[in-house]
């Protein structure tokens, strides 16, 4: 009579046994042997497209200056995508790429538009079915969000005293489920938490970067209506690198990245009449959220 031991039973037998195992269980037994690693290298990818297309459950961002933590509304985020993901092929006996595959797998990151809710005429908030954030995988018509997009771009204005160089905003994303009507989460998870440095230096760099690719840059001499109305949907289809210096990390393990595009707002009337060659000056700018990305 044969022997019969674990690596007797067929992948599918194996796959049925490990599939029950949460993810953080799983992650330490890859080091069993390469057929393990291949099985759970499949298990984290099913996973991974499972999360990635469910319907019920959108993405909702908090980011404000600390001085703005009882003002400012929450962002609702529109799904734009996993760069990378696909879903998994058929197991295979090659295992001289396997090392790196887990480690592609733990460097993707989902990519969501932060937006704010329209408005009607009167200045109340649209409301709508339940699961209508416009553009989400949870509005009603899949497939057809893209063109009938319409949100509002989120901008925010920095200011830097002549003494400062840096300043907050705290940033707290959450994966709820949508309930039965609008506004009404049934369920809510925590994704991260933390505080986001601004430096003076880099809102400095970000703001010439952009105005190298569009030197048109406008002083503002008042203040007027937003322009972002409809300009979320430019963005929906771009892919960017979450490692460029225009990402910022809410925390030091790098798993929710904010993405801005920066414009100084220059004034006539703010502009100070002597600073000394040592002074920084009194600055502002304009911050406009271009995407999150999330691990």
């Amino acid at each position: 009579m044969t022997d019969c031991h674990l690596y007797s039973l067929p992948n599918e037998l194996l796959l049925q046994i490990l599939v029950p195992i949460p993810t953080p269980q799983l992650l330490p037994l890859t080091v069993l042997s390469h057929r393990i690693y291949s099985i759970i290298l499949r298990i984290l990818q099913n996973r991974l497209v499972a999360a990635s297309e469910l319907g019920s459950h959108s993405l909702l961002l908090e980011c404000y200056h600390p001085s703005a933590k009882f003002t400012e509304p929450p962002l609702f985020c529109t799904y734009n995508g996993t760069d990378g993901l696909s879903r998994y092929s058929e197991l295979s006996t090659d295992y001289t790429d396997l090392p790196t595959r887990l480690g592609e797998l733990r460097n993707m990151y989902s990519r969501f538009q932060p937006h704010r809710r329209e408005f009607e005429a009167g200045g109340w908030r649209v409301r709508g079915p339940p699961g209508d954030v416009p553009g989400s995988r949870t509005f009603p018509f899949p497939g057809t969000t893209a063109d009938k997009f319409k949100g509002e771009s989120v901008r925010q204005i920095v200011g830097l005293d002549s003494h400062e160089l840096f300043t907050q905003l705290c940033a707290q994303s959450f994966l709820f489920k949508i309930g039965p009507r609008d506004g009404v989460f049934t369920a809510s998870v925590e994704v991260e938490e933390g505080v986001v440095r601004v430096w003076r230096e880099w809102l400095k760099d970000m703001a010439a970067k952009r105005y190298q690719k569009s030197p048109d840059l406008e002083d503002v001499l008042s203040e007027g209506s937003s322009k972002g109305k409809y300009a979320v949907e430019q963005e929906r289809h771009e892919r960017h690198d979450p490692q460029d210096k225009q990402t910022l990390w809410v925390s030091a393990s790098k798993n929710t990245g904010l993405r801005f595009n920066v414009k100084e707002r220059r004034t006539m009337n703010e502009a100070p009449i002597l600073i000394r060659a040592d002074e920084d000056a009194p600055v502002s700018y304009e911050v406009e959220y271009k995407g999150t990305h999330e691990k």
